[in-house]
């Protein structure tokens, strides 16, 4: 009988245990390292692995790094946002970019709409890229 309430025990200790690491896993989560592969504007650049141009984003907070160096932190929101066609000359549909991410509740600043999909965040930078700066930025999970 005491060998069957250990093994009851144990067993829901890894069920709770591997429920938890699961959130931080989640390929949907904006939660983790990513670093810039891309990115398509008036003038489109790729970006190499190891190149260190880095988001890292924990539940609330983010930090960014250029060349591995630290750059800036502070807090963001994502919020429900499906005025991507409103905000870019491009065809962008709200089914793509269906969230905006606001850094330190700096709501003046041109919108930037987020997707996060096979482990590729996408941040549109509202606007035309010809015109006043508009780019389509694409970070993979490190």
């Amino acid at each position: 009988m005491k060998k069957n309430i250990l093994l009851l025990c144990v067993s829901i200790l890894t069920i709770f245990s591997a429920c938890k690491k699961g959130i931080h896993n989640n390929s949907n989560s904006i939660v983790g390292a990513w670093e810039l592969r891309k990115v398509t504007a008036n003038l489109s650049a790729d970006y190499p692995s190891g190149s260190g141009i880095i988001l890292k984003f924990s539940d609330t907070t983010y930090q960014s790094y250029s060349n591995g160096l630290f750059q800036k932190s502070g807090h963001y929101l994502i919020i429900g946002d499906t005025t991507i066609g409103l905000n870019s000359c491009d065809s962008y549909s709200a089914s793509q970019f269906s969230n905006r991410i606001i850094y330190d509740n700096d709501t003046s600043s041109n919108k930037q709409f987020i997707q996060i999909s096979n482990n590729v965040l996408s941040i549109f930078s509202a606007g035309c890229p010809a015109i006043d700066g508009g780019a389509l930025y694409k970070y993979e999970r490190q």
